[in-house]
């Protein structure tokens, strides 16, 4: 009642996912961060899944606020003539005036060799504005891709006390000067990067090093961004920049803990992401997870202020409603973090499609990660571009084995071989939206190979359950594993009791929805197998 005049708009122009619209409302209390939690209990009662939604604490009036030091980091090779240097330029520009004069920046162009607008981050004055403006219009291109170095020299910088540090990398092409490995460019600037600056990445065009610029990104709690030969720089680099607006709580970290308040490992599994975000004015924070037994219990969220250590507690009861999105978020997310992994096997082999150090589908490290993708791809009804094959043709259908094998080969192919080209931004592309996904993707679209939109048919996400298309007919995804597929199907004819007291246990549950697929469908309830006729 007392916010009776508040009001919330919806705005339904363009493309809308089927099913119901929820709104989760954030109210703060005393300025602190708050969270609510979403919960789906699993089939056994032993626990389940959660969707955590965070807000930020808003800032101490009288403490000091938490400044950026941001250093923007160009790339000025004989590559980014012409339109692209002109967006750069522009997109430094908008950086630079977009600071508070409190904030500290720095300026860092490179070719071959590194240039320096200040040996260390200044103040954003407007005498300094004035100067930077100068330093970007002169900028002009030549030479080669030092990325190794620039990076270098960014994180080596002078620190500036008290303030989030920020560098925001741009690059159009592959690292063709000093250090050029994948693997080690990544393991000096871990090296290096003792005060933990946060590397934003930004890949123009399709000529860059995708895993490359994706894991600097994710090591350094930072996103990593690519611009589609169709986009524009300059509005890339504004989009996030604007995210990094007002920082509040840096270093967060997220911990279970129990009613003393010590850290108990054994409630809580698999949380996505591991490493959280920095908390940012007006910002949200997406964490998902599988939570063990039924007892309420604990999250503590600590983090630096700007002044001093801040911390905050959230209560969590599992016994909430059941929301079966959230199962199918929670491995969204999981199946990205898996498939990473499986990108950073491919950081020593060769370039373009070469087996480098010899890896393949049977390399027990592969086998382990795709198998299981693939359970969970075929569990959540989840596909990607390495899995959407078992959409089609009837090829989930097919032996467990054979299915695992021609997935392994997808992914050495592609998401282990592939370092650059078209071929390789659309998956990191991908890759990026899964890893933040607040949302699901009901007709699993993704960004092929062609860097066109595509959509996987023959699949249907429903409730908590997955269908998968044969014939006429709709098969639960827990109905084609080959234990599963050997059990004959219990009858059931529509109208008849059997099928009433089936009805009745598909509501208990909130899956009486997949009756809409009509006649032939099969449904597991209870592990027993039920064909609907």
């Amino acid at each position: 009642p007392e916010h009776r005049g508040d009001s919330v708009r919806v705005e339904t122009s363009g493309r809308i996912n089927p099913g119901p619209f929820r709104l989760s409302v954030l109210r703060k209390k005393n300025k602190q961060a708050v969270a609510t939690f979403l919960t789906h209990p699993d089939d056994k009662g032993k626990g389940g899944w959660f969707l955590m939604l965070m807000a930020p604490p808003e800032a101490d009036e009288n403490a000091p606020k938490l400044k950026r030091e941001v250093t923007l980091v160009l790339d000025r090779s004989g590559s980014m003539a012409g339109e692209k240097l002109d967006q750069a330029r522009a997109a430094a520009l908008q950086v630079v005036e977009g600071l508070e004069p409190d904030d500290h920046f720095n300026l860092i162009v490179y070719n071959e060799a590194i240039s320096k607008f200040a040996e260390g981050a200044v103040e954003a004055s407007r005498e300094n504005v004035l100067k930077a403006r100068k330093f970007i219009n002169s900028i002009r291109v030549s030479g080669g891709t030092n990325i190794h170095g620039a990076l270098k020299a960014a994180i080596t910088q002078p620190p500036v006390e008290g303030t989030l540090p920020i560098v925001l990398f741009l690059t159009d092409g592959l690292p063709t000067i000093g250090v050029t490995s994948e693997k080690r460019i990544r393991e000096n600037i871990a090296k290096h990067n003792r005060l933990s600056r946060r590397i934003f990445t930004f890949g123009v065009g399709v000529d860059v090093n995708t895993p490359l610029l994706s894991r600097l990104a994710d090591d350094t709690r930072a996103t990593a961004s690519f611009v589609l030969p169709r986009e524009k720089v300059e509005l890339k680099v504004a989009q996030v920049f604007r995210r990094l607006a007002g920082p509040v709580l840096a270093k967060p970290d997220l911990v279970p803990v129990d009613a003393a308040g010590e850290y108990d490992s054994s409630r809580v599994d698999d949380v996505v992401p591991h490493d959280l975000p920095d908390f940012f004015a007006d910002g949200q924070v997406i964490v998902t997870g599988r939570y063990l037994g039924k007892k309420p219990l604990r999250f503590r969220l600590v983090g630096d202020d700007g002044d001093k250590q801040r911390s905050f507690r959230f209560d969590f009861d599992p016994k909430g409603k059941r929301d079966p999105f959230v199962p199918r978020l929670w491995a969204t997310r999981k199946i990205a973090v898996l498939t990473d992994a499986l990108r950073d096997l491919g950081a020593d082999t060769a370039m373009r499609g070469l087996t480098g150090d010899g890896i393949d589908r049977n390399d027990p490290r592969v086998k382990e990660l795709v198998d299981e993708i693939v359970r969970l791809s075929t569990e959540h009804g989840i596909l990607t571009e390495y899995t959407a094959f078992l959409a089609r043709d009837g090829e989930v259908f097919r032996p467990q084995a054979e299915r695992r094998e021609t997935a392994r080969d997808h992914y050495v192919e592609k998401a282990i071989r592939q370092r650059s080209g078209a071929s390789s931004v659309n998956q990191d592309w991908n890759l990026s939206k899964q890893k933040i996904a607040g949302s699901l993707n009901p007709t699993n679209r993704f960004l092929n190979e062609d860097l066109v939109e595509e959509e996987i048919a023959n699949v249907q996400q429903n409730a908590d359950m997955a269908f998968y298309k044969k014939g006429d007919a709709w098969i639960d995804s827990r109905a084609i594993s080959d234990e599963a597929a050997r059990q004959p199907a219990v009858e059931v004819a529509i109208g008849s009791k059997d099928f009433d007291q089936l009805v009745d246990k598909l509501v208990a549950t909130g899956r009486q929805s997949c009756l809409n697929l009509g006649t032939g469908l099969e449904v597991v309830v209870d592990d027993t197998r039920y064909r609907i006729r």
